[in-house]
Order: C-alpha cells, then structure tokens, then sequence
C-alpha cells in the first residue's frame, strides 16, 4: 500500500507540474491522507507549499499491548516502517524542509517535525463539520436521576481501545443507572462479545453494531457523555461529532485526544499505565454521574467549541495562518 501512494504522489505531482505551465498557480496545498511520513511530491513545484492538516508522529505504548492481542505485531511492524518513512521517504523528508507550512493535527506530530530540527509547523485540527451538522435546537445534557447514558463510536479496530472500555464498564458495575451504548464493528467484535459476557455486562453495554449515519446522530442527541479511549489516534473526528451535540468527553490524555478536548469540555485521562487509566477513567465517569451542574456545564463549552469547527472557519483560518499575502 505505501509503494502505490508513494507512486499515485509522484503521478499527482507531474500532473500538477503539467497543469501549472497552463495555470500559473500561486501556492500549492496538499490536503491527503492523514500521515506527514507519506508526504507529496508537490514541493517540487516552484511556488509556494502547504501540507496538511495532518498527523502520522503518533505511537501506541508498549503499556497497553495487551488490548491489540494478535494485532500488536503488526502495531509494531508499523511503528518501524513509519520511521524508515520519515528518514527516507523523498515525499516525507525533502517535502518538510522545503514547505512554507506544515499543519499537523497533534501535538505528536509535531513533535516528530521538531525532531527533525524543523520550526515551520502550525497547529490544526484536521477534523471539522457542516453546518447542517448541528441540532437545530441546541439543549444542554441533563441526567435524569441516577443514571448516566454513555456513547462510544467507532470501528472495533486493535488501536481503538475497545476492550480497555470494558475494563472500566466492569469496575462501574455497581452502579446499575451506568449504562454504555456501542456503536461499530470490526476486527474485536469476537474479542468484544466474549469481554461482555466473561465480565457479565450484558445489563450494563449495549451493542448497536454499525448503524446508518443520521441514526448516529440520534444517539448523540440521546445519550449523555461520550467515551473515547483510542489508543492512537490522529484526530477522531467522532469527538467534535459529540460534542456537537453538547457531550462532554471522558477520554485519555493522548494524540488528538488530547489537543481536541479541554479541562472545559471533558477529562482527558492519564494512561502511564493501563491501571492508572482505568481508575481516572471511572473516577471521571462518576464526577459526571454525581454533579448535573459540571454535566452542563461541560455541555455547554463542547457545543461551543464544536461551533468553531466549521468547514467555513477552517478554511478561513488555514488561509490567515498559511497561505502567502
């Protein structure tokens, strides 16, 4: 799969050096996958270059292998050739030094760019909405008595933590108003099924399976909080989706995690450890559980965060930060 977007780049690029003799263009901005190793080949072009938003310097910790099972192998096979990318990859290595912007969607990647003594980085988001995204009629969340409606959304991938849910569904037991809704399916779902009935959650989860969009768009608006504890991830675009909707996100401090979600807007978790996660993670549920007034509170700053996220003001501020005057 690298080999054939390495030469769909190159191909790409010769159309865009071919449309430019005709064209003239002023800048060029690359808007792709969302990995910085793959890069483009459009640097090459004598105008100016933007890349991105994108991410790609994220990397699972060997602290929670556990949750990929068989899949940690290839975790780590990843890990490898993502480094061989950044060192010799003409698209990713010569494109970093030579663009006018590189606009990365986690501190992660970021950081991955400075390692490579570079500077000419802006931060981005890579995820943004519609404007017919949103509710009409916006209401802030508020918890009937005793009970705690949450949503998790997702492809039950190795890397998207879905088994380090239930570790935590399983700890909140005891509190039978604690219900979790899933919505996806994939590579776990075996992994998933057996976790829920060897942990004897059948009364406390409840799988959905793959649903139509706009139906996913009924369980935002139905249920309280979102939970979301990839173990990688760029930027998931499911937590401005949420908070759209005005769900506060309980999720670990890591990747996009962790540059999407505020102190106002939900709990971004320590994970040094899967222990450490798992008890921040229940801790926080409950703080939710047990003050309505912090529920609305944080509903209120997530829809108001999510308003920013339009494609409307993407655009226009990608243009303020980057593009040349």
């Amino acid at each position: 799969m690298y080999l054939y977007y390495i030469m769909w780049q190159w191909l790409a690029y010769k159309k865009g050096k071919s449309l430019h003799k005709t064209y003239k263009f002023s800048l060029c901005h690359h808007v792709t996958w969302g990995s910085i190793q793959l890069g483009s080949f459009m640097y090459k072009i004598a105008i100016p270059f933007i890349f991105g938003p994108a991410g790609g310097g994220q990397k699972s910790s060997v602290a929670f292998k556990k949750y990929f099972g068989s899949a940690w192998a290839e975790e780590e096979k990843r890990e490898k050739i993502s480094k061989l990318m950044f060192k010799f990859n003409p698209a990713c290595k010569t494109m970093l030094k030579k663009a006018k912007s590189i606009l990365v969607s986690n501190p992660d990647t970021a950081n991955a760019v400075k390692a490579q003594g570079l500077t000419n980085y802006i931060s981005a988001l890579d995820a943004a909405l519609p404007l017919d995204f949103f509710p009409e009629n916006f209401k802030t969340k508020e918890l009937k008595q005793n009970t705690l409606n949450l949503l998790w959304v997702g492809r039950f991938l190795p890397r998207k933590g879905i088994l380090l849910i239930l570790e935590v569904m399983e700890k909140l037991k005891s509190f039978p108003g604690i219900k979790l809704t899933v919505v996806g399916d994939g590579q776990q779902r075996d992994l998933f099924l057996e976790s829920i009935k060897e942990k004897e959650l059948e009364k406390n989860v409840i799988w959905e399976g793959n649903i139509p969009f706009n139906e996913v768009k009924t369980m935002y608006q139905n249920h309280d909080v979102f939970f979301f504890t990839s173990l990688r991830d760029s930027g998931p675009t499911q937590l401005v989706e949420a908070m759209a909707y005005g769900m506060p996100v309980v999720t670990i401090n890591i990747h996009g995690q962790s540059f999407i979600v505020s102190d106002k807007t939900g709990f971004r978790c320590g994970c040094e450890t899967p222990e450490q996660a798992i008890e921040e993670l229940y801790n926080s549920i409950l703080k939710l559980y047990n003050n309505q007034e912090l529920v609305t509170s944080m509903s209120r700053e997530a829809n108001s965060f999510a308003l920013k996220q339009t494609w409307q003001n993407k655009i226009k501020t990608v243009i303020e930060q980057s593009y040349p005057i």
